[in-house]
């Protein structure tokens, strides 16, 4: 099993305009593979009051991050808008990778308007989830596990390093590959007949053969979150568009198509040729 690799964030001029996570380096290289155990139904107890809550966030100082963007050229300035526009889709898909109820949790402390409420739902966006980083991981909401998934939500909750091992020797030898790479999630219940075909001519074998209900599944992020990619690629396509920075332009096309396709090789190397004001860094990299 592996440490999966999530979809992050935009950074312009070495500033970050989207707080997801850490921005990779370009010469940085993903983590080893690790081991994911199921996740814990035990829920946390004990939650922050207000007054800790506030101490809480506290911790972290506010930072105003100022970029001066008055030496851009005309297309880069109208591109920059649909950089940033993607990097908010990026927030979105990550919420999404890191716990299966990060939406729902999120709407909801959005419509409690209490100076509790507030407190939470910013420590949440700080956090990305209802747990602390700076605590361990630990839950800072009631009705939350009380831990952040080891597996985030890139398998499911209730899947054992056992259950993942003994099902992976079951597939053919590339289909194992996909299974441990870095661009998909596993998944219970049957794919689409287009994810079918994105990972192979043969269908995706699962965990007890096709006919077990309950079984294991590959989809790739391409599938996994469509709509978000879809949306995103189009952004990165208009801002292709506007720009006159040959490198930006070749590689916000391949990295479009890298979204629509599931292969990221060709948009790497353009990413890693990329001389422009502009320097985004969007798409999978390490950061759960």
């Amino acid at each position: 099993m592996k440490t999966r690799v999530a979809i992050l964030l935009l950074s312009i001029a070495g500033l970050s305009v989207s707080g997801m996570a850490q921005a990779q380096t370009k010469s940085s290289k993903p983590k080893a593979k690790t081991a994911t155990p199921a996740a814990t139904s035990t829920m946390h107890s004990q939650t922050p009051d207000l007054a800790k809550l506030n101490k809480m966030i506290a911790r972290f100082a506010p930072t105003d991050m100022k970029v001066d963007i008055t030496t851009l050229s005309a297309g880069d300035k109208k591109a920059l808008v649909k950089l940033v526009e993607a990097a908010h889709v990026m927030d979105d898909i990550f919420l999404t990778q890191l716990w299966s109820g990060n939406h729902a949790l999120y709407n909801k402390l959005k419509q409690d308007r209490t100076p509790l409420g507030k407190a939470r739902l910013l420590y949440f966006w700080m956090n990305k989830g209802p747990w602390s980083a700076l605590d361990g991981e630990t839950a800072f909401l009631p009705g939350v596990p009380e831990k952040k998934l080891p597996g985030a939500n890139f398998y499911p909750e209730n899947m054992t390093k056992e259950e993942f091992e003994s099902w992976t020797k079951t597939l053919p030898e590339d289909q194992q590959a996909q299974a441990r790479g870095f661009f998909t999630i596993i998944t219970r219940g049957p794919m689409t007949d287009k994810s079918q075909h994105e990972m192979g001519s043969a269908p995706v074998r699962m965990l007890g053969g096709p006919a077990k209900q309950g079984g294991l599944t590959i989809v790739p992020y391409s599938e996994a979150y469509k709509a978000n990619l879809q949306k995103a690629a189009r952004l990165l396509k208009e801002a292709a568009d506007l720009t006159d920075n040959a490198t930006l332009k070749k590689f916000l096309n391949l990295r479009a198509d890298a979204f629509l396709s599931n292969d990221y090789y060709e948009s790497d190397i353009a990413w890693m040729d990329l001389d422009s004001p502009l320097d985004i860094t969007i798409g999978p990299y390490d950061a759960l």
